[in-house]
């Protein structure tokens, strides 16, 4: 994503509106309709450019999504967040599987466990965007461009 995509993404209707739309394209592919499921996909692809950038921080979503960014932006030192993220892919993909199989039950209990992995791991890019935002991360900046515009001994509310 770009980064005007990125922060469009982070409004808190886009990022509520894509993590419902991602597992909605479980129903044409409980009906047989995989062009369908495509174009779902494409919408949730498409979302962030329908929306503006967010006012502040304050929406819980919006600091979930620029700590994804952060969290993207770094090495992988620490193997949790992947590990969370592969098994939000796996619970969708299985949840994928046993829709197109008409396995109800099944299907519930992945698109469950999607929903609950999925907002575990927006629950720890939170901590870390606020850790950033605090002050407390120890690593550089995710964007060394961020306050380029900003002379040396100048803050950036315009103070010297």
């Amino acid at each position: 994503m770009t980064p005007d995509a990125w922060v469009r993404a982070a409004n808190p209707w886009c990022g509520w509106l894509r993590f419902v739309l991602l597992p909605m394209m479980l129903v044409p592919l409980w009906f047989g309709q995989p062009m369908a499921a495509i174009m779902v996909m494409m919408a949730w692809m498409m979302v962030p450019r329908l929306f503006r950038k967010p006012i502040s921080d304050m929406a819980w979503m919006t600091r979930a999504q620029l700590g994804m960014r952060i969290w993207r932006s770094r090495p992988m030192d620490d193997p949790r967040p992947l590990l969370m993220w592969c098994l939000i892919l796996l619970s969708l993909m299985r949840a994928a599987d046993t829709a197109a199989g008409h396995r109800l039950t099944a299907t519930l209990l992945y698109t469950a466990a999607y929903a609950a992995t999925h907002l575990i791991f927006l629950a720890r890019t939170v901590v870390v965007y606020e850790r950033r935002r605090d002050g407390d991360d120890q690593e550089a900046p995710a964007d060394p461009t961020e306050n380029a515009d900003v002379e040396e001994g100048e803050t950036t509310d315009g103070v010297s």
